[in-house]
């Protein structure tokens, strides 16, 4: 009787304990509805966001691309148009110059057929003529040099001589013409210079 009484005590219900006391502890701070929402929404509008900047991408891109082929067009034609500009920069002057050579065949024929000699220097005359003023139209012009001051930047002494008849070097007889295209010099004149002697060269 002792036995039953102790194992009485046993299952008395201030032991026994509870078995489901942690089942519903996760409904006990459910997320509330409202902020579900808010980060749902929050995660529509970044994906949004991405597609509108992945579109402008796009579009920056290709605008990119599209400038880039423009850029390469334009300088492709500005280097042929460059090329072009070279080879051909004479055209005008070159086919100005084929009438003076046309000239030239007529002169030789006329001096053939006419066997004048007069004729053919009033040919050759009129070529001359012809190609000077051809030439100064597009800004070629001849130095005046001989019976002017010696001027080093326009003028190349081939030879000089002394002279008691001038006070400053001068140019007295020129061998090659020199030529300005329009303000710049493009040949210098080879001329011959008189010096002024020295004063006791003259006193001697």
């Amino acid at each position: 009787m002792a036995n039953k009484k102790r194992e009485n005590d046993n299952t008395s219900p201030e032991k026994i304990e509870p078995v489901e006391s942690g089942i519903h502890e996760e409904q006990e701070n459910p997320i509330p509805t409202e902020e579900v929402s808010t980060k749902e929404d929050h995660v529509e509008q970044l994906k949004e966001e991405i597609t509108k900047l992945s579109l402008e991408k796009a579009e920056l891109q290709d605008m990119y691309l599209r400038k880039h082929a423009d850029f390469e067009n334009y300088r492709k034609r500005m280097a042929k148009e460059k090329t072009e500009s070279i080879q051909y920069a004479n055209a005008d002057l070159i086919e100005k110059m084929l009438d003076v050579l046309d000239n030239f065949e007529r002169a030789k024929k006329a001096a053939v057929d006419q066997n004048d000699i007069q004729a053919v220097i009033d040919g050759i005359n009129m070529i001359e003529s012809n190609l000077i003023s051809l030439l100064n139209n597009k800004g070629l012009n001849r130095l005046e040099c001989v019976d002017r001051p010696f001027n080093p930047e326009h003028h190349l002494a081939i030879s000089m001589e002394e002279s008691e008849e001038i006070q400053e070097a001068k140019v007295i007889e020129e061998f090659q013409a020199g030529y300005l295209l329009h303000d710049r010099l493009i040949r210098t004149a080879k001329v011959k210079v008189a010096l002024p002697k020295s004063k006791e060269e003259q006193k001697g």
